[in-house]
């Protein structure tokens, strides 16, 4: 294929871009996988529901849920 002029033509430096291409995709692979989220320390919340206290979620019986009501169209 011609092109106006032969600075154009990029077609020679297709090995340089694809080299450039892989070493990015790598080292941003290596990013991701070495990526540690700081372990912030977080207290234990206790939640305070109508005069009901609970420590944790195996605390709440099944039961004692009140659904509210379906509202009709």
């Amino acid at each position: 294929m011609t092109r106006k002029t032969p600075n154009a033509d990029l077609e020679g430096k297709r090995s340089i871009f694809f080299q450039v291409g892989l070493a990015i995709a790598l080292l941003i692979a290596f990013l991701v996988v070495n990526y540690k989220q700081p372990k912030n320390y977080v207290e234990p919340v206790t939640v305070k529901v109508t005069g009901l206290r609970i420590s944790t979620a195996a605390d709440i019986d099944s039961a004692s849920v009140v659904q509210p009501p379906e509202v009709s169209r």
